[in-house]
């Protein structure tokens, strides 16, 4: 599979061609460039779940994939590498709310990054980054944040990703 947004050259010569040649000349060198990543309408949101599954290898198995714009983000105060944040897509919350809000945190700052215009969405992030401060999102560190303290950003930030505020989902 070859990778989104990226340049290939391709050249060709043939073994055993007619006429007795052992091989032929090499083509002239086609170049080929494939569509950009998510597709082409960039102002537009993508669920959790879906960044999930379309990030580097490591969020999924065997996922070759990756659509993401940025190879890190900062959640509160603290950046995280790719697969940092793959590792945080991969833990359940199991009651801990700064992991359900790290996951919508996540794909909303990926969206954006992506291209989808943030405006809806700029407080709650904002908010959110606030929350969460110097806390180090598990499984990379220990931070935790009852449920309570972050449903009205999860909701905030979920809506977004979801396309019911904002720019709307990706088709």
């Amino acid at each position: 599979q070859l990778d989104c947004d990226t340049q290939y050259a391709f050249r060709a010569f043939a073994h055993n061609v007619p006429g007795g040649l052992n091989r032929s000349d090499f083509t002239a060198t086609l170049f080929c460039t494939t569509d950009p990543c998510g597709g082409g309408d960039t102002n537009c949101t993508f669920t959790q779940g879906y960044w999930k599954t379309h990030g580097p290898e490591g969020c999924v198995t065997g996922n070759n994939t990756n659509q993401w714009a940025v190879n890190n983000l900062t959640l509160g105060t603290v950046n995280y590498t790719d697969l940092q944040l793959c590792s945080i897509f991969n833990t359940p919350s199991g009651g801990n709310g700064l992991i359900s809000l790290a996951h919508q945190l996540i794909a909303a700052k990926l969206n954006i990054a992506r291209g989808a215009d943030g405006s809806a969405v700029a407080q709650c992030i904002a908010d959110a980054d606030a929350l969460i401060g110097g806390s180090v999102i598990p499984p990379v560190g220990a931070g935790v944040l009852a449920p309570s303290a972050v449903s009205t950003l999860v909701t905030c930030l979920t809506d977004f990703n979801e396309g019911e505020t904002g720019p709307g989902h990706c088709e």
